[in-house]
């Protein structure tokens, strides 16, 4: 089984997947896939040798890109048209925000897939509460059969493992989730106006999740929601987080509430700081220890790293700034050819100087 992440190449992602993959590859799972669009080329080459996953990264051509989450099923159609052979294969699928305490046995089949059940924001109950007939109106905005819907009552989202996935079903996700985004958002005012002042509209960002879910039994395909795909959030008793195995680091929306806070980190990572303030009495203080899994793993590596920088410099071959008392390479165990490293460690580069030495040479 292949566990797969979908995501734009762009630094905001790399921290969660460096915290993501650090766990997976604590559980001992080594079958990861990571499914790019391009943007910054450095984050996929990172993660790339950093965790040694398999990574491709593909053009983002959407028409339109104005619904965000679009872009996962996308990358999963680009994915499976590249190589149609990978139409074949059974998935864990999950986000970079996700932490896993324990893996899942349970497999799916071609005609029954897993997946987390996630009742409180995708059930028809749900979707019935903010108009009743707006269920019906979503499905024939993408050709799906609301009485199926009804019958089948589907609830699976978030986390999914998937036997034989078809270029055609992606296809239709990543078009679907579009056109119904865009549908929601704009008959919003209208609910709005048919209701109560205090209507809360329906969570029109979740229209990917929807277009997923009823195209698993458009495509007559069931959904299987078992106890061991629950998951916690941080605003969860650290119990909960024990008794779950998937953890979702989701749906803190301030840092004023002794929890970890990720919109904190869009344009730096959380990755060595101070997380004492974290209520240690919330699930949110587990996705702390997580965070530190990866400080340590680092100091773990730096320790491999036979040299030390001795002068900070970027490294124009890689793009990348190393500061005096780095160890270098980064990540420790990327492979750097013999001539690059006499060139670093003489004075026979662009500085005329050495910049860095074997750490031996200290002692």
């Amino acid at each position: 089984m292949k566990f797969i992440l979908c995501q734009p190449a762009i630094k905001r992602f790399e921290w969660e997947l460096e915290v993501c993959l650090t766990r997976l590859k604590k559980l001992g799972i080594h079958e990861i896939v990571l499914l790019f669009s391009r943007q910054d080329d450095r984050v996929p080459r990172y993660m790339q040798e950093k965790y040694s996953v398999e990574v491709h990264v593909y053009e983002d051509q959407r028409k339109d890109r104005s619904y965000i989450p679009s872009i996962k099923p996308y990358l999963w159609m680009k994915y499976l048209q590249e190589d149609p052979s990978r139409q074949r294969g059974t998935y864990f699928y999950l986000d970079s925000d996700v932490l896993l305490r324990e893996i899942s046995n349970i497999q799916p089949t071609e005609h029954s897939w897993i997946a987390s059940a996630c009742e409180s924001y995708l059930s028809v109950r749900y979707i019935d509460s903010k108009g009743n007939d707006l269920m019906e109106r979503m499905c024939n905005r993408i050709g799906i059969d609301p009485e199926l819907i009804r019958e089948k009552q589907p609830i699976g989202g978030a986390q999914w493992i998937i036997k034989n996935p078809s270029v055609q079903y992606w296809s239709k996700v990543y078009t679907d989730s579009v056109m119904l985004f865009q549908f929601l958002d704009s008959v919003e005012q209208e609910y709005r106006e048919k209701h109560k002042p205090s209507y809360t509209p329906i969570q029109k960002w979740t229209a990917e999740m929807w277009a997923q879910l009823w195209n698993v039994y458009h495509f007559g395909i069931n959904v299987e929601t078992p106890e061991s795909m629950n998951f916690c959030w941080p605003t969860d008793a650290v119990e909960k987080y024990h008794h779950t195995n998937i953890y979702h680091n989701a749906g803190v929306i301030d840092d004023n509430q002794a929890l970890f806070f990720k919109g904190k980190y869009i344009n730096k990572t959380p990755i060595g700081e101070n997380f004492d303030y974290v209520d240690s009495e919330k699930a949110s203080i587990e996705y702390v220890h997580a965070i530190q899994e990866v400080a340590e793993e680092e100091m773990k590596m730096a320790k491999k790293a036979k040299y030390e920088v001795i002068e900070s410099f970027r490294d124009l071959e890689e793009d990348k700034e190393y500061f005096e008392g780095d160890r270098f390479p980064k990540p420790a165990n990327k492979k750097v050819s013999e001539e690059r490293l006499n060139e670093l460690s003489s004075s026979n580069n662009k500085a005329g100087r050495p910049l860095i030495k074997k750490i031996e040479d200290s002692k």
